[in-house]
């Protein structure tokens, strides 16, 4: 499948028409294509079931306007003192609803061809499968990058990027690097928040996490640096559930713009989410000749919207 991180298997055109002599055994196992697979769901919230059939999910934010605390302080040295007021503003901000739909079609032969062939799969469940597979991959990798006009998580554009805090991966920095930039992370994403949030997710490239097995000091192998990562932050942040996530989407040979994107984030539906209005669906098998036989599946989801658009962060850097 196109743009899908795959296990590269190379397959022949002949499919389950085989040439076997009476010597042929038949392997009793089956062996299937396998693909970069991760929850998306753990990275970003996903709002389900809300504006099914819709062409758009409408979104309220509400802000507070007024004169300031201290034009509610009341002055008893005149009996004309008039109070204050205050108001609050409301915003619309709209999600764009995309359908997807596949159909799968068999005929006849086809169905007893395979079963001539082999008792091992079902044409029809392979068919049904790949299609399932093909939607929950390419729904993926869109909660990270988009398409069409859409972004994902990965890619927004409002987002702008910090170049100055990771200069390169964190796995490789020496231990006063290491240090320097832990006691930085946090700090630079409340200053941007003008302190009104807390991140709950740190989401790295996946080369990153897996080098960070290493130890600060060999000649005391104690902890690991993702373990004291995990714990600096969950202690700064005052969240016993601060998580430290990775994909290979993070890393500068499958970004788009090439570089490797580090994110801070608040995990919450109230600051980013992606709607699924309406989850896979599949219809029962039809046919009207009673030879070509053919179902449909469908689902609806939207872009990924920042309702608090400080409250995400990038940090990039272009290290091997």
């Amino acid at each position: 499948m196109a743009g899908i991180l795959d296990s590269d298997m190379k397959l022949n055109a002949s499919g389950y028409e085989q040439i076997m002599t009476t010597l042929t055994a038949v392997s009793g196992q089956l062996t299937t294509q396998k693909f970069y697979e991760i929850d998306f769901a753990n990275f970003i919230p996903v709002v389900k079931g809300n504006g099914a059939f819709m062409n758009q999910v409408l979104n309220w934010k509400a802000s507070v306007t007024g004169e300031g605390f201290e034009s509610g302080l009341v002055s008893h040295a005149s009996n004309q003192a008039r109070l204050g007021l205050v108001g609050a503003e409301f915003e619309a901000q709209y999600q764009n609803v995309i359908t997807w739909a596949k159909a799968v079609q068999y005929s006849l032969i086809e169905l007893n061809q395979a079963a001539q062939a082999n008792n091992m799969f079902s044409l029809i469940e392979a068919r049904e499968m790949a299609r399932r597979k093909e939607f929950q991959l390419g729904l993926q990798k869109w909660a990270f990058f988009g398409g069409k006009s859409e972004t994902g998580l990965l890619n927004q554009s409002a987002v702008s990027a910090d170049t100055a805090t990771i200069t390169k991966r964190i796995h490789t920095m020496t231990a006063a690097e290491f240090n320097t930039f832990a006691g930085a992370l946090i700090g630079n994403y409340r200053a941007a928040t003008n302190y009104t949030a807390m991140p709950t997710h740190f989401i790295i490239p996946e080369k990153d996490r897996l080098g960070l097995c290493n130890f600060p000091d060999a000649a005391f192998p104690i902890k690991s640096r993702l373990q004291l990562l995990t714990e600096a932050f969950r202690e700064v942040t005052q969240n016993p559930n601060f998580q430290i996530l990775s994909t290979a989407y993070n890393d500068k040979a499958v970004h788009p713009s090439a570089v490797n994107r580090y994110v801070l984030l608040n995990y919450d539906p109230t600051s980013l989410k992606l709607d699924l209005p309406l989850d896979y669906t599949q219809t029962m098998a039809g046919t009207v000749n009673g030879f070509t036989f053919e179902n449909a599946a469908y689902a609806q989801f939207t872009g990924l919207v920042l309702l608090r658009p400080k409250e995400l962060q990038y940090f990039d850097n272009t290290a091997t």
